[in-house]
């Protein structure tokens, strides 16, 4: 159907523009009407046999493949309804505007409503629906319509479905409430939405349980795109699904929860979130297949994906981030925490940030051109929350390759109460223009990083010296926190730590061999790294190092 055009329809004349309709078109819709009379010919619906109803036509099969306007009955998504992809079927009222501007709620047995507003006839026509139902029943919006001031919210009930295949707008300066909103209902379903203009939020649900959302996309409004919630005295919400969700320029989170239980995701994508594009507050047994950002967060310090407040038993499948803040941040007492996969560039701040969260995995991706560290592990000391406790980050490609690299750490660990966190497995070469790893806690696992470890640098052996030579420093550790003193250190400290090393580039044609050790330097409160001679080629020997701490 084009955007304006002329067509007949019996003795109703009309000119479509932003999808209007016919009321023979509307009860289409609800498949009161033949699949005909929504292409335009209603004298296709009696054409059946006389032995059916009298009328002595020429019969046509149910199921033969007739021609209707220039449609295959085999192939109705053709049907000339733009951006209306419901099946005729399932719609129990239909929301549609005519062609003088006039929105009309219609079900089977006639019109319910009408008025100028389509949000005050979607709401007569969801209070239409059978009352006390049991089952959902659907609400379709077959036309655009604007949100102004003093609308209201279209509120959902239990047992309620809305698809809004079209665009609801809100003007500039208008000042409206979320578009869609429901409190302590269950089994209710947003098939489809798109709001555009400065709307509060897009959806709001509160204490909603078996909720699904479908494609949605939300434009400008001055919060969050998508909210769910149950929090204080409210019930949590639970049980949750989510497929598509986008969301854009809007003044706060694209898709926030707080207080929710089962929640799955299959996708969100937030373009310019001036906060998060998804924040998941005291949430639990979540599953995000994917999170897709640019630019979130800026200036305040969010994430293209958050957890916060004691969110638990979370697993994302991939978080890819474009420049805003930070890409991944996990904070307040978060635990239990899967990320699978990031890509992750150009963030202002770090591009992983882990602040007081416990068993937070990081499993692989890469992370690039950060303004800030690359990942950073911390603790902050305010005697109330956990430490950064059990933190994995493994199989990471972290690097700065500008032309003026700003990224300080690649992965850096910080007190002060920090401890056993694992860094395992990652390319850090180039990680950092300070160090490519630096670590707090003596418990924390530094192994089989390539381009940087625990400790790491080239070192000189001297010929004809004895040792040959002494790299100081490369383990202090505060032993308060483990058994023994700092003049009986523990045999735990040194048997953690383990030496890669190996000729730096050119090496040396002679023969040589060396063996090395590590030498507590009581004065200092340090461990250093010594090697001595097996075999002294007689020329001096450069070598590139690696130290790690395997416990």
């Amino acid at each position: 159907m084009s955007e304006s055009s002329s067509h007949s329809d019996g003795d109703e004349q009309r000119t479509e523009t932003a999808l209007t309709y016919t009321r023979r078109t509307a009860m289409a819709l609800l498949g009161v009407g033949s699949v005909s009379a929504l292409a335009g010919n209603a004298a296709a619906a009696e054409e059946t046999t006389e032995g059916e109803t009298g009328g002595g036509k020429e019969g046509k099969p149910w199921n033969r493949d007739v021609n209707a306007n220039g449609h295959s009955l085999s192939n109705l998504g053709e049907l000339g309804v733009r951006h209306v992809y419901t099946s005729a079927r399932e719609a129990d009222v239909v929301v549609w505007k005519d062609g003088d501007g006039v929105f009309h709620a219609d079900g089977p047995d006639g019109e319910i409503a009408n008025g100028e507003a389509v949000v005050s006839v979607t709401r007569a026509a969801i209070e239409g629906l059978t009352d006390g139902r049991t089952s959902v029943e659907k609400v379709v919006v077959a036309s655009p319509g604007e949100i102004r001031e003093g609308d209201g919210s279209i509120e959902l009930p239990s047992y309620t479905a809305l698809d809004v295949p079209v665009t609801l707008s809100v003007p500039d300066g208008e000042e409206v409430p979320p578009v869609v909103r429901a409190e302590g209902a269950e089994r209710i379903e947003v098939e489809s939405l798109t709001v555009e203009g400065p709307a509060a939020m897009g959806v709001r649900l509160t204490s909603c349980s078996e909720v699904r959302l479908g494609d949605l996309r939300i434009a400008g409004v001055r919060s969050d795109g998508v909210r769910i919630d149950g929090r204080g005295d409210a019930p949590r919400s639970t049980d949750i699904q989510v497929e598509r969700v986008y969301v854009e320029k809007n003044d706060h989170h694209a898709f926030e929860t707080y207080g929710v239980d089962r929640l799955q995701v299959d996708q969100i994508i937030g373009v310019d979130p001036a906060s998060c594009v998804v924040l998941l507050n005291d949430t639990a047994d979540a599953t995000v297949n994917s999170i897709v950002g640019k630019e979130p967060g800026v200036p305040d310090g969010y994430a293209t994906f958050r957890v916060a407040n004691g969110a638990h038993d979370i697993t994302v499948g991939e978080v890819v981030s474009r420049g805003g803040a930070r890409g991944v941040f996990g904070v307040s007492e978060c635990y239990d925490v899967t990320v699978g996969e990031v890509n992750i560039e150009g963030a202002s701040d770090q591009g992983i940030l882990v602040q007081n969260c416990q068993d937070f995995a990081v499993q692989g991706g890469v992370v690039k051109n950060c303004d800030g560290d690359g990942v950073r592990i911390d603790s902050r000391d305010d005697g109330e929350q956990i430490p950064a406790e059990g933190v994995s980050i493994t199989n990471l490609r972290i690097y700065d390759d500008r032309d003026d690299p700003k990224q300080p750490w690649g992965i850096l660990e910080t007190g002060p109460a920090t401890n056993t966190n694992r860094i395992v497995g990652n390319d850090v070469r180039g990680a950092g223009t300070e160090t490519d790893i630096r670590t707090f806690s003596n418990t924390t696992v530094v192994r089989d990083n390539v381009g940087g470890g625990f400790a790491s640098g080239t070192v000189t052996l001297s010929s004809g010296d004895s040792p040959a030579a002494r790299v100081e420093g490369v383990s202090s550790s505060d032993y308060a926190s483990v058994p023994g003193s700092v003049e009986e250190p523990q045999d735990f400290e040194l048997s953690a730590l383990d030496l890669r090393a190996k000729p730096a580039a050119g090496g040396s044609s002679a023969t040589y061999s060396w063996e090395s050790y590590f030498e507590w330097d009581g004065d200092d409160g340090a461990w250093d790294l010594v090697f001595e001679w097996r075999t002294d080629p007689g020329t001096d020997l450069e070598l590139d190092y690696v130290v790690d701490k395997t416990r």
